[in-house]
């Protein structure tokens, strides 16, 4: 009995001794791994790690500018201005010569030739009938009639806009209206015609065709008178009278009147 206890205590010692030596050699062999670390100085603390720091960053050029950079603005050549001059200015006080006037007066008597022509294309021969028609016509087209003729002094911006869109509204809308009142006095005053429809028709195209030549008239009176303001008046009924006229000549020559009873 005492030889097997001694068999015993003899396998549990070399057991342990086996277990000992195999739990020993991994701790050995970190032990003699690690590296010596020196004893801190003067109180200081031991670095967290022996790996030296990695040299600061320097700043690179780039062609991107950052966000909260502001680029320069690039180099521009000073552009040479123009001195502003008015467009249109007028001067009262400046004369008109001899041979603009005898031009006035010359086309003044072109609405009166009108309205005799007017008597001679249709079939009424009176004078005071074509001559109320023109009346009428040349009435109703110095209503819009008036922005065909409108020069601002400073054209630029939105004052040239709306000289632009003055001019083309008064140009389509003058013919119509003054072929209305020509057209009218005469269906109303001097007897109706047999087609009312063509007789508008006419008086609707004399009307354009005088407002044409009322137009080219106007400007070159103006030119004739440069920056002088007299007879500007002149200058403008003269061609709301070539609208009236113009329309009464067509509507004459359209028109078939009906049999007075």
């Amino acid at each position: 009995m005492k030889r097997r206890g001694k068999g015993r205590a003899w396998d549990r010692g070399v057991r342990a001794l086996l277990m000992g030596s195999l739990l020993g050699a991994p701790v050995a062999l970190a032990v003699e791994q690690a590296p010596e670390v020196p004893p801190a100085q003067d109180g200081a603390r031991a670095p967290e790690s022996l790996a030296e720091p990695p040299p600061p960053l320097e700043p690179t050029a780039s062609d991107v500018p950052f966000m909260d950079t502001v680029t320069p603005p690039p180099a521009v050549p000073p552009r040479v201005l123009r001195p502003f001059i008015p467009h249109g200015e007028p001067d009262t006080n400046a004369k008109l010569s001899g041979g603009t006037i005898a031009a006035h007066a010359g086309l003044t008597l072109l609405p009166l030739a009108s309205v005799w022509t007017a008597t001679r294309v249709g079939g009424d021969t009176r004078l005071g009938a074509t001559a109320a028609e023109a009346a009428a016509g040349t009435l109703l087209a110095s209503l819009p009639g008036r922005f065909l003729f409108v020069h601002p002094s400073y054209p630029q911006g939105r004052w040239l806009e709306l000289e632009v869109g003055a001019f083309g509204a008064a140009f389509v809308v003058t013919p119509p209206i003054a072929a209305l009142g020509t057209w009218g006095m005469g269906e109303v005053a001097f007897g109706a015609s047999e087609q009312r429809g063509h007789a508008y028709l006419g008086a609707l195209g004399g009307a354009t065709a005088g407002m044409l030549l009322g137009i080219a008239a106007h400007e070159g009176l103006k030119h004739l008178a440069g920056s002088s303001e007299r007879l500007a008046t002149l200058r403008s009924y003269l061609a709301f009278s070539l609208i009236g006229t113009g329309a009464t000549v067509g509507y004459q020559w359209s028109r078939t009147p009906t049999q007075r009873r």
